[in-house]
């Protein structure tokens, strides 16, 4: 569940300085410090197969599994099943706690000094070692793992959730206080989680639980208010007027449910709860005992800061929700040709497309190859619109439309797809040079997704073409 207020517009008269610091710091923490996780896990993983780990702990890990209701199959061949297991700190528990009942007495000295050499690098990966372990909770842990991320999708979307509320009760609250509560926040999130996850086989990182404290506080905040928002709700997403207030209970209920129906995510719903109910109440406690704490003034601002993108926004997504898809085309018009890379208005070109010109999509997943912006669901339709093209329709289109999807497809984890247009493309005349690029791009993505056999193949085909131009240009010449 997203609820993100759009009316209020940054006042640069009093610069959100604590914002940016808090975004600083998590993207300085990702970029550099967690940037080193990969090769400890690496290094770990290798230590692990080297010293025949997964051979003596497969039993246990399979009771692991049973206990845990792992959302996966168990097979000891699988090569992935290595990273599984020592990227798991819950079987490292577990092996604690239960060793003796699957290692014998004559092989423990010789276990024991193997997985403490695979713990030596697990130990120092950031999740292990400023996570917040609901098992084994320390203090510290209670502020350092609000600023640890998972990947970088996990960091991009708490950030653009927290410079799109935060910015607001920061001027509300003051520099001082909000990063107070935030962090206060941060810690009841954890608290809860801990509380109600004790047995999760993970620690709790990421700054989720207190942006929906920070959410909380701009609800209480605004109070009966009536402030546009945008919401998401399972496959519905789209604008509501409403009194602030009311979303406090509607969010709550709505992670409540989640949590209990959604069983086997990795997702912390009871941190976010933790969050939101810890931001409430100190928002509310602070309007009740100490009034001079808020600016009213800033809160009470009038309607001049409303976001016209977003009123306008608002009126198509209604004319949407009334299935008055030839008026909502006429109104997505002027907003995509001054905000053509706008990913929300892509989602609903490409959705009205299909609803009004169902016969002309493929023509318009086509024309959109080479432009920006492009999400994931559409990438994987043009995917699918090029491998049922036959030669000549693959022919037609250009090198520069081929060379965006390939890139696409990339991001989109199409690697057969990318290969595909790659051997397409292979054929086209004085082209070595753009050919030795998109190989090496090829390489780069299968190095990253450990496809080593297919790495080293597309670096040394990169090598190749790179040196064929060389010698075409010396000829040239």
């Amino acid at each position: 569940m997203i609820i993100v207020p759009v009316e209020k517009k940054v006042d640069w008269k009093r610069p959100p300085i604590v914002l940016i610091l808090l975004v600083a710091i998590n993207v300085l923490v990702f970029a550099f410090y967690q940037s080193g996780d990969q090769e400890l896990l690496a290094d770990a993983v290798q230590t692990y197969e080297k010293k025949g780990l997964l051979k003596t702990e497969w039993s246990a890990y399979k009771a692991y599994s049973r206990r845990q209701s792992l959302a996966f199959e168990l097979d000891e061949s699988d090569p992935r099943m290595p990273w599984s297991i020592v990227s798991d700190p819950g079987f490292d528990r577990f092996m604690e706690k239960n060793h003796r009942h699957y290692i014998s007495d004559k092989d423990h000295t010789k276990w024991r000094r193997a997985r403490d050499q695979v713990e030596q690098y697990s130990s120092q990966m950031s999740g292990t070692a400023y996570g917040a372990d609901s098992s084994n909770l320390k203090p510290l842990q209670l502020i350092t793992y609000q600023f640890l991320h998972g990947g970088i999708m996990h960091i991009l979307g708490n950030m653009v959730f927290l410079v799109l509320t935060g910015f607001a009760v920061e001027a509300a609250l003051g520099s001082l206080r909000f990063l107070g509560y935030y962090l206060l926040s941060g810690v009841g999130s954890a608290l809860l989680f801990a509380l109600f996850d004790s047995s999760t086989s993970g620690s709790l990182v990421g700054a989720s639980g207190s942006i929906s404290g920070v959410m909380a506080m701009y609800v209480v905040l605004f109070k009966m208010r009536k402030i546009q928002f945008f919401y998401w709700f399972f496959i519905f997403t789209g604008y509501v007027r409403a009194a602030a207030i009311i979303m406090l209970p509607f969010y709550v209920c709505f992670e409540v449910y989640k949590y209990l129906d959604d069983d086997g995510s990795n997702v912390a719903y009871t941190a976010h709860i933790g969050g939101f109910l810890v931001g409430a109440v100190l928002v509310f406690l602070t309007q009740n005992l100490n009034k001079s704490g808020i600016d009213e003034k800033y809160i009470e601002g009038d309607d001049a800061q409303v976001d016209p993108f977003a009123a306008s926004l608002n009126k198509l997504y209604m004319m949407i929700a009334q299935c008055d898809f030839k008026r909502a085309w006429e109104m997505l018009k002027p907003l995509k040709a001054s905000n053509p890379s706008r990913l929300e208005l892509i989602e609903i070109e490409y959705n009205l497309v299909r609803a009004l010109h169902s016969a002309k999509l493929d023509d318009y997943l086509v024309h959109r190859l080479d432009k920006p912006g492009n999400p994931k669901n559409l990438v994987l339709d043009q995917a699918r619109v090029w491998q049922n093209y036959g030669a000549q329709e693959r022919h037609a289109i250009s090198f520069e439309k081929k060379t965006a999807l390939l890139q696409n497809a990339l991001d989109a984890d199409c690697l057969s797809v990318a290969e595909n247009i790659f051997s397409d493309l292979k054929n086209e005349p004085q082209r070595e040079l753009d050919l030795a690029m998109l190989a090496k791009r090829i390489a780069v993505y299968c190095q990253g997704t450990r496809h080593t056999g297919k790495a080293t193949e597309y670096s040394e085909l990169a090598a190749k073409m790179a040196h064929s131009n060389a010698l075409n240009l010396g000829g040239a010449s």
